[in-house]
């Protein structure tokens, strides 16, 4: 039996960047999903704490990781947002916070 293939696309474009990922598991981060009380903007505060802490100050590094630490109907918010409907870490933190 065939699998149907998803129509799913990827909201964040291809981000080319020179500085390297580092392994950082992904436990380290903090995780956001709507059933929590967490603040959008304290959630963002622990996010860039990380970041910082793993010297990932290049934006393009925070707006790969970021979909990791989204979970349930946070998740499911972001994967509809479009193909490459996130060009920018300043775009994924409006619409973000405009959703949040």
């Amino acid at each position: 039996m065939a699998h149907p293939t998803s129509s799913i696309e990827f909201p964040i474009g291809d981000i080319r960047v020179d500085a390297q990922m580092k392994s950082i598991p992904l436990t380290t981060f903090p995780n956001f999903h709507v059933l929590s009380s967490k603040d959008p903007n304290t959630f963002l505060f622990e996010f860039y704490i990380v970041c910082r802490g793993y010297d990932y100050v290049v934006d393009a590094l925070k707006l790969k990781i970021f979909p990791a630490t989204l979970k349930g109907t946070t998740l499911q918010w972001f994967m509809g947002l479009g193909e490459n409907s996130i060009p920018s870490w300043e775009q994924m933190k409006k619409d973000f916070l405009e959703k949040y």
